[in-house]
């Protein structure tokens, strides 16, 4: 007994070249949001290898805080904050469109989302500051 695929007529498609992103600025967005993951995740890493370093042997540690000291990793961190802080920041807005409050019969807007996350996140991140500063 034989069975009869059925073919579904192609649907053309555009042909789309390495750059297809960049003509629209949303997907410009979107695609620099997913890069940032990289930074944020290569600075997990360094920050867990300094973790690491430091409780297994003090004597290294310093030789680790010689080569973080290093222009090129300082280079490093300041633009891993910068692309931290815009993942942060288009996430905060994205929340706010995804999942808005209903506040009444009114709705929370994606700025308003933005803004109040952004200020819970500026007092943890002074809360825990404040808790490395006390701990010295």
């Amino acid at each position: 007994m034989s069975t009869k695929k059925t073919h579904y007529p192609e649907i053309p498609r555009k042909n789309l070249g390495p750059g297809w992103w960049l003509a629209n600025r949303h997907y410009t967005v979107y695609m620099i949001r997913e890069l940032t993951s990289f930074f944020v995740t290569a600075f997990s890493l360094i920050y867990i290898y300094q973790v690491y370093r430091l409780a297994s042997n003090p004597g290294t540690y310093s030789q680790y805080l010689d080569t973080v000291r290093s222009p090129a990793m300082i280079s490093f961190s300041i633009v891993a904050l910068g692309f931290t802080l815009f993942h942060s920041v288009t996430w905060f807005y994205l929340i706010g469109k995804i999942q808005p409050i209903k506040i009444g019969r009114k709705k929370t807007s994606p700025l308003l989302a933005l803004g109040i996350n952004t200020v819970f996140l500026v007092i943890i991140s002074f809360a825990v500051l404040q808790l490395f500063i006390v701990g010295k």
